[in-house]
């Protein structure tokens, strides 16, 4: 009996070793980040979509990050999606409220790009070393009609990423900013075609008969007439 008491305590502690290790492991803090095209166009009364990418593939805490718009003109629309919003963290066997505009978990490298992804996910090619799955923000810029062809602007989007702590808190946080240029053009040339009036060859025909008749009578009228002249004096 003893003897199969000490083989059940110690299944228990290696099934308790690898959770144990991940407790004790120090904690990595990762913010990976890529940028889509930073110089953009837009026309006028249109919208132009920027895209940032957020990774977390050297980190083994969840990175929770927050949005904000630091630079732009003032009469510019510029929207963040996802916008911020408020989500319920477990943590030490404490619930806390962290204000965000996404989190990305920790996860792995991929050497091959997957043939899915997870919903709300992306997968972005890392330099070197192959595939990670990423979440995006879309940073959308709307603007005026009243604004001049040839406008350029800057949009600085400037992102804090922070990690929690056993108790809750922030225990450590790290700040970057993303820069886009854009452009104001005007509408590209080209467009759908749209016949305004059409006329079939009846059509003009008929509109014009009277004014071709006209004229014939005309003709005749100026040939025929001094010939007549001609035979009655003869």
């Amino acid at each position: 009996m003893r003897k199969i008491l000490a083989i059940i305590v110690a299944l228990v502690m290696l099934m308790a070793l690898p959770t144990l290790a991940l407790a004790q492991e120090p904690a990595r803090y990762n913010l990976a980040s890529a940028q889509g095209n930073k110089d953009l166009k837009v026309t006028l009364g249109g919208e132009a979509t920027g895209m940032i990418y957020f990774y977390n593939i050297d980190g083994n805490r969840i990175t929770h990050i927050s949005l904000e718009v630091s630079q732009a003109p003032s009469d510019w629309q510029v929207e963040i999606q996802p916008p911020v919003g408020e989500i319920q963290v477990e943590i030490g066997g404490t619930i806390v409220t962290v204000t965000e505009n996404l989190h990305v978990e920790p996860s792995e490298v991929l050497l091959q790009e997957p043939e899915s992804v997870p919903q709300g996910m992306v997968c972005i090619t890392v330099p070197n070393r192959g595939y990670a799955l990423a979440k995006a923000a879309n940073i959308i810029i709307r603007v005026p009609e009243s604004e001049g062809i040839g406008t350029k602007a800057d949009i600085t989007v400037s992102a804090v990423a922070e990690w929690l702590g056993q108790t809750g808190a922030a225990a450590i946080n790290q700040a970057r900013d993303f820069n886009f240029s854009f452009e104001v053009v005007s509408e590209m040339p080209g467009g759908e075609e749209k016949i305004i009036e059409e006329h079939g060859t009846m059509e003009i025909i008929g509109r014009w008969l009277p004014a071709i008749i006209a004229a014939v009578i005309a003709v005749l009228a100026a040939v025929l007439i001094p010939r007549l002249v001609r035979r009655r004096r003869g």
